[in-house]
């Protein structure tokens, strides 16, 4: 196959599908603020802005040519589907692997059902294969994107909010022990170095070089959703950097998107400076436009260091939304992700474990074979009926596992369907497949 994927493609009725090219960057603007707004009257322009990015030639991965459209010639040539690709990398405990991540899928209302983002989604899959990407995640709403061979299996957004009017939560200081400024593209090897404490904890986190930190340090529209606003927060005292912070205005509250604090200094203390820096930055904001913000938005997921900082001065915990995920080869996956694997066993009470764990997902099977604690084959076995297994799971559930959403017995709960026949297997899947949070914040 080369490098076109098969397209251009006719489909039919007049209906040619085929990937973008520069000269479609209006249209596809266009095209993409009328079919996500919600309110016409109140069009969502940042849309606009975020196509331009990607289009425009000077993102780190993407480009006009990784935007499928679909035209109809009968109609004047204009754009009725559209969806696209935005490559990137995660790592999974230090382990760097590429995703693709398809975003802003949009069909003309008069032109749904007749499956056009499924020739689509085929066409990004097969380029996102060939780029050696392992994973596909995308960002959507409900259940539609099952259909293309993805589960619900990574935490998207959660947090916890910060309230200025709660009793005891905003006390000024006479003296603020640090200051903030905004960050600058000469900032971005400290700024990596903070994002590593930011990342403390996750299970998952995007990987960024200096390429993808000067793009979002300096390029991307300011008025676009994935625009970056970093800040580094410095002693007062010496201007030493001790912190960062990446948040933007959102409805009611700031929303905080990264928060990394430098190893020997005080998350909370930095925390409530941080909270008081917002709060003279609302207050600023109401006497210039009369609007009312309430407070900040941790939008940091479901265990971020920051919450056991600021402790119970914080909101109950907002329940995550999540990614799609879609691993296409689980076997070449889990070859890939095989130190960790490794790594989890040897720090365990199955240190050691020789043997053979046969992994039924009832459309797919697969065995996971150990010998003196090192994963040695990811084989396959004909099973001899439907229960035929060690361990058993249904439709994507094993991603939840895998992808540290939810523990095996977690899923033995809502899914009668996912258990294990062997207790050894269930051992041997909890201590390789713990659940662990992630606030992996994906590359637009």
């Amino acid at each position: 196959m080369n490098d076109h994927f098969s397209l251009p493609k006719q489909l039919g009725d007049g209906l040619v599908l085929r990937w973008a090219t520069p000269a479609d960057t209006d249209a596809l603007a266009a095209f993409n603020v009328r079919s996500h707004t919600d309110n016409p009257e109140n069009p969502e322009t940042w849309l606009a802005h975020w196509t331009e990015d990607l289009m425009r030639g000077d993102h780190p991965t993407t480009t006009a040519s990784d935007f499928t459209v679909v035209v109809d010639e009968n109609g004047g040539g204009k754009i009725v589907s559209t969806l696209n690709l935005i490559s990137q990398t995660w790592a999974y405990e230090g382990i760097p692997f590429g995703v693709g991540r398809p975003e802003l899928v949009a069909t003309d209302p008069d032109y749904r059902r007749r499956g056009l983002v499924r020739e689509q989604m085929t066409a990004v899959h097969a380029k996102s294969a060939a780029r050696g990407e392992l994973v596909q995640a995308i960002t959507g709403i409900p259940w539609y994107y099952r259909m293309f061979g993805y589960g619900m299996a990574l935490d998207l957004g959660g947090g916890r909010t910060f309230l200025w009017d709660r009793p005891g939560n905003y006390k000024p200081v006479e003296e603020e022990p640090y200051q903030i400024r905004p960050a600058t593209e000469a900032d971005w090897p400290l700024l990596g170095k903070l994002y590593d404490a930011h990342n403390r904890g996750s299970l998952l986190n995007r990987v960024r070089d200096e390429t993808i930190w000067r793009y979002e340090l300096t390029v991307s529209h300011p008025d676009s959703a994935y625009a970056r606003q970093f800040r580094i927060v410095e002693t007062a005292e010496n201007r030493q950097p001790v912190a960062y912070v990446e948040y933007k205005q959102w409805g009611p509250a700031y929303t905080v998107r990264e928060f990394g604090v430098q190893p020997g200094h005080s998350w909370r203390a930095v925390g409530l400076f941080v909270t008081r820096h917002f709060k003279k930055l609302a207050d600023a904001l109401f006497e210039k436009e009369e609007k009312r913000l309430l407070g900040i938005s941790f939008g940091l997921g479901q265990g971020h260091p920051i919450y056991e900082a600021l402790g119970r001065q914080l909101e109950p915990q907002r329940r995550p939304y999540a990614w799609f995920i879609r691993v296409p080869d689980l076997p070449a996956f889990l070859r890939h992700i095989g130190p960790v694997l490794e790594k989890r066993l040897a720090q365990s009470v199955l240190a050691g474990h020789s043997g053979t764990c046969r992994v039924n997902l009832y459309q797919q099977q697969f065995t996971l074979v150990f010998e003196q604690g090192k994963l040695k084959e990811i084989g396959s076995y004909e099973p001899k009926n439907v229960e035929d297994g060690d361990i058993h799971f249904s439709d994507s559930t094993f991603l939840h596992v895998l992808f540290g959403k939810n523990s095996l017995e977690e899923l033995n709960e809502t899914h009668a369907d996912c258990y294990s026949r062997d207790p050894e297997a269930a051992v041997l899947f909890n201590i390789l497949f713990p659940k662990k949070p992630s606030w992996v914040v994906g590359l637009g």
